[in-house]
């Protein structure tokens, strides 16, 4: 927690300096990533001037962390009223699973991704963002407006049960501190590339991008397609940036050379890990 609280501090001052990863250490850790070692009275100090901009990042962290506790595990009822829509639909919604696959696990070919496992409080956000107009497809949208609070739940209570189409515990054991620096997609998602101060996705979306809790989405094992259509969705500003525009704020500063490598990376980690093979060949031209 006390890193993300720093995090928070370091996200509301507009005076803040970016911290850049050190040469040498993990590169794990939310205090090692996000901000340079502090004393509390520095840090004090550094909140007091941002005190201003702050209190709205902490009342979102706070108003997160309620919704979190009070939420609690689906009931079964609602997993159940979930289950029916992903598989016989709404009147007026096509089933889930036409495109997403019977056990959520999302057809890749098509690029449509996999919704089994990916946190409740997730799955909730992306329909009712979809449903506002904040989120934008031309299929999920309709579908999404069609869908009542409740139902919106029941879907994300029921796919959110379900297990993930991958290995979890083997991806998570795939933590690799020191990738070649020529690949790219490993490189950025295992460490960032704090020259431009982007961090490594893998602290937020957890080691071997299984997802970390409720509220950020496992990324292994998605389609190459539509993980490129995020980061260039938020890049453009298509999409909404997420709690403190974390996501905006990262793809506005990724290369479309490190979008494309991070894409491939995670896309084809589940499998190279189950294999035992190498990630994805490197990408070793442009900027990383």
């Amino acid at each position: 927690m006390p890193g993300i609280m720093r995090l928070l501090v370091r996200a509301a001052c507009s005076n803040a300096k970016p911290y850049r990863l050190p040469a040498h250490g993990s590169g794990f850790g939310y205090t090692k990533l996000f901000v340079r070692a502090q004393t509390p009275d520095a840090l004090q100090e550094e909140s007091m001037a941002c005190a201003g901009p702050i209190k709205h990042s902490l009342g979102m962290l706070f108003f997160a962390l309620a919704a979190v506790i009070l939420s609690g595990p689906a009931t079964a009822d609602t997993a159940t009223a979930g289950k029916t829509i992903a598989t016989s639909g709404a009147p007026g919604v096509v089933a889930c699973a036409t495109c997403h696959g019977a056990q959520g696990e999302g057809m890749a070919a098509a690029g449509f991704p996999y919704l089994a496992g990916q946190g409740v409080a997730y799955l909730t956000l992306q329909l009712q963002d979809f449903a506002k107009g904040e989120r934008h497809n031309p299929i999920m949208e309709p579908i999404a407006k069609a869908l009542d609070p409740a139902q919106i739940a029941a879907v994300a209570a029921y796919f959110s049960q379900l297990p993930k189409p991958f290995d979890a515990e083997a991806l998570s054991a795939h933590s690799p501190t020191y990738p070649d620096k020529d690949a790219v997609g490993a490189w950025v998602a295992n460490r960032g590339d704090w020259d431009n101060n982007i961090p490594a996705c893998t602290q937020c979306h957890g080691p071997g991008g299984i997802g970390v809790g409720n509220a950020f989405p496992g990324l292994a094992g998605l389609p190459a397609k539509y993980i490129t259509e995020q980061l260039t969705a938020w890049q453009q500003e298509k999409r909404a940036p997420g709690p403190l525009s974390l996501m905006g704020d990262i793809a506005s500063r990724m290369s479309d050379v490190q979008i494309t490598a991070v894409a491939d990376y995670f896309s084809g980690l589940p499998e190279s890990v189950k294999s035992g093979a190498a990630a994805p060949a490197p990408v070793s031209q442009g900027a990383k």
